[in-house]
Formats: C-alpha cells, sequence, structure tokens
C-alpha cells in the first residue's frame, strides 16, 4: 500500500507495507487525562512537560496511552520518563 505525500513538493511515494497494524490502542487526550485523573488540563500538560506523566507531543498537543497512564497509577514510583527526556535535550 503506498500513498502520495501531498506536502511534499517532491510528490514522493510513501510506502506503507511495513507499517505496524498490531498498534491499536486509542490515545489519549489532555481532556481525557484530566478528566480520569480528576485534574485540570493546565496541570496535565505541565506534569506532561515535566515527565511526570507518560506522554508523546505531537506537534502542538500531548497524547497519552491510556494504558501508560494506569500503570503508572499502579506503580508510581517506578516512572519512565525516557519518551518525556528525550526531547528536552
Amino acid at each position: 500500500m503506498t500513498s502520495r505525500d501531498s506536502s511534499s513538493s517532491t510528490g514522493r511515494v510513501i510506502d506503507w507495507t511495513n507499517a505496524n497494524p498490531t498498534i491499536t490502542e486509542p490515545l489519549w487526550t489532555v481532556d481525557d487525562v484530566a478528566s480520569y485523573l480528576r485534574l485540570k488540563k493546565e496541570t496535565v500538560r505541565m506534569m506532561a512537560c515535566l515527565g511526570t506523566l507518560p506522554g508523546i507531543k505531537i506537534g502542538r498537543v500531548w497524547r497519552f496511552k491510556a494504558s501508560d497512564i494506569k500503570e503508572m497509577l499502579k506503580n508510581p514510583k517506578n516512572r519512565s520518563h525516557s519518551s518525556n527526556t528525550q526531547n528536552k535535550q
């Protein structure tokens, strides 16, 4: 399966054949996490920026895997900040 990259002036073709089709977990928004944790949206954003909440920034918005948030609550001392701190270097 291929598609044209419409954002590129070269019109290159992107090959999606080797894309990982097993990723099916939906991503939560800041609103979703704030509601789940009963926090303000600003607090969720700040915690994500600091690496306290596991998430990924896509463009200008944060996204979170529900399983990562739930795991963080189960094991608060074993938090992994690797996905957030790598972007700060």
